[in-house]
């Protein structure tokens, strides 16, 4: 099934994502910045989505997007999150219910995406590990490909 993307954000220059990698000292996986060149940001339609051992998943509530206002800022879920989530990683959605999609951007998890579950993350004292991520898919093109709608009989 075809995604379509609603409620997109101005598109993001080259110039800007190298600027936006640069202040993070994180290179962005390819099609993920494939897709922030497109889309920057949005409402993915369908938005539901599977862990990768089908035992569980939730929805896709938005894609962030850069210099974009309010909730769905990426560079704001950054500097929000990246002390919560491992360093290997940065938020790229979030669900309705608080817990983020994030993707790879180095090693064997490079581009792979994951569920992350605020309820299970590390204590405040603790670093954050892998304990509450769940693989999701293993690229943004497999990630979107496998969105599907659910269906209320």
């Amino acid at each position: 099934m075809k995604v379509l993307i609603r409620r997109s954000n101005q598109p993001v220059d080259n110039g800007d994502l190298l600027k936006f990698e640069k202040s993070i000292g994180i290179e962005l996986p390819e099609k993920y910045r494939e897709f922030l060149s497109t889309y920057n940001g949005g409402q993915p339609d369908p938005n539901a989505f599977l862990y990768k051992d089908k035992s569980q998943g939730s929805l896709v509530d938005y894609f962030l997007g850069l210099d974009v206002a309010g909730r769905a800022n990426l560079e704001r879920y950054y500097h929000r999150y990246k002390d919560r989530i491992p360093g290997r990683f940065i938020p790229i959605a979030y669900d309705p219910g608080g817990n983020l999609i994030v993707i790879g951007t180095a090693g064997e998890t490079n581009g792979q995406i994951f569920f992350w579950d605020h309820e299970m993350e590390a204590e405040e004292d603790e670093q954050p590990d892998m304990s509450n991520m769940h693989l999701v898919a293993d690229s943004f093109e497999e990630f979107l490909a496998e969105l599907y709608e659910i269906v209320i009989d």
